[in-house]
């Protein structure tokens, strides 16, 4: 597609999606009262369970506090549904889909040179060897980045299993999530 196509119709959609699904589970989020310091530095929906909240149920309130024990909770349902499914579903389908279109556009121009016999040609002072062809070369990316994003999002994905079967993270899992999740952004 020309540059011109790009920027007036695909760019504002790569700009406009993320701010747009932000806000609104933003707004969600806070509809539900999940608004709560977990203490850990993320931006994930902590129930407020401080330590004064031990026996109390979701909503009662101890004498001498204001905030209900459990506050967010129906919150932190939503987000962690809407998180495991665009985590685990949405977001490999959409790349996956991606490095496949990428990947049969290289084979597709690696069999036109092929039949012009540019294969045998160095013009880029590259010499690659006659197995390693471009469209090897885009399936060795798209294999990395598959397995890059599964390591940075593999422990939140195991971290949400637990919390929709309203079960606390493990310790190790948290910290593995914690750890590898900054990942994302290389």
């Amino acid at each position: 597609k020309p540059d011109g196509y790009i920027r007036s119709k695909v760019e504002p959609f790569l700009h406009g999606f993320p701010i747009v699904s932000a806000l609104i589970t933003s707004i969600a989020l806070l509809a539900k009262q999940n608004f709560n310091d977990n203490g850990g530095g993320n931006c994930m929906e902590p129930v407020y369970k401080p330590p004064h909240c031990i026996g109390y149920e979701d909503g009662q309130t101890r004498e001498g506090f204001n905030i209900p024990c459990g506050r967010g909770h129906d919150g932190a349902v939503l987000f962690h549904y809407v998180a495991f499914f665009t985590t685990m579903f949405l977001v490999p389908l959409i790349v996956g889909s991606s490095l496949g279109i990428i990947y049969r556009s290289v084979l597709k121009q690696d069999k036109n040179m092929a039949m012009y016999g540019a294969s045998t040609l160095d013009l880029g002072g590259t010499a690659r060897p006659p197995d390693r062809s471009n469209s090897r070369v885009v399936m060795h990316r798209a294999l990395a980045y598959s397995i890059s994003y599964f390591l940075a999002w593999g422990f939140f994905i195991v971290g949400t299993r637990f919390a929709l079967a309203n079960e606390e993270w493990p310790t190790a899992v948290r910290y593995l999530s914690n750890t590898f999740n900054p990942l994302q952004g290389f």
